[in-house]
Formats: structure tokens, sequence, C-alpha cells
């Protein structure tokens, strides 16, 4: 795999980037639109014979640099394919792992439900919230309802993001 970096100026050259949409389009080729998903859901963007991920692209189109080495681009809603500028925001890889979902491998026999920061008690037949902030466990109390455990893994994870700020 080759790892020259690429420039903003020689971004700017190749393609174009839409904020709104999240799509990118090459200039000056008949077929504009770029960019194909790799195994994992991201889509990747081939310029100059090397393929790039678009979020990373999104955020040296937009900010004229890369993101410092310690720091991921990451996707708010989770969704990988989802390169809308506002959907961008830069996080540590510990906050980008707890932002991520229950992946499926973890599935409904281990206690995942599928939401972040939600399981599944089977012995209390009930959904529990616990995040993982600082290397500290918290939790979030025991719920009946799955929606209300997501409202709540939400808020505690929104105020842990504040209290760390």
């Amino acid at each position: 795999m080759k790892t020259r970096m690429l420039t903003h100026a020689r971004l700017l050259e190749k393609v174009v980037y839409d904020q709104d949409t999240g799509k990118f389009e090459h200039l000056g080729r008949r077929q504009p639109k770029v960019g194909q998903f790799d195994k994992d859901g991201y889509v990747k963007i081939s310029i100059d014979g090397i393929k790039h991920q678009a979020h990373r692209l999104a955020w040296l189109y937009m900010t004229g640099s890369y993101p410092p080495a310690d720091m991921h681009v990451d996707h708010v809603n989770a969704v990988r394919d989802d390169n809308r500028w506002q959907n961008l925001r830069l996080a540590t890889y510990a906050e980008n792992q707890a932002y991520r979902l229950a992946s499926p491998r973890e599935g409904p026999g281990r206690g995942a439900s599928g939401i972040r920061s939600v399981y599944w008690d089977a012995r209390k037949q009930r959904w529990f919230v616990q995040v993982r902030s600082n290397n500290k466990v918290h939790y979030g109390g025991y719920h009946e309802d799955i929606l209300a455990a997501a409202a709540d893994a939400k808020a505690l994870r929104e105020s842990l993001s504040r209290a760390a700020a």
C-alpha cells in the first residue's frame, strides 16, 4: 500500500466535496461520482493511484490539514458512509471506540442490544446502561424499555463528555 501524503492543493485539483451531502465528485471527468465501499462499509476514494478514506478527505478538504496523529475522524451518527461535514468530528481512539455501535459479533447472546452502551441483563430481565469513560465504568440504571435505556445512555454519554471538557 502506498503511503504518500495527499496535499490539500492536490485534493482541490482532483475533486470537489459537497459538505451538505458528503459526496465527492471528480473534476473534469465524464463520470464525476467517486468512491467505493471497502469491506468495512467505509467509502474509499482513489486519487493518484492511492486509496483514501472519504471521511479523512472531507476533513482535509474542509480544514486544509489532516487531523492530529492522536485523533480520528469520527462519524457522529456511526453511519460509516455518511460523510456530511456536520456528521464528522475529531475524537480520540478511546472516544471513537466508546461511540461505536455494538458489533454484530457481540450479539444478543452476549447481552448486546445493538444500541451503544445498552445491554440486556438476562438474570434481571431488564436493559441496563453502562458507559466507559476515562478507564471508568459508569452505570445508568435498569430499564424495562430499550428506548428508555437508549435515551438514558445518550444522556449519560453527553453528561460525561461535558464533564471531561
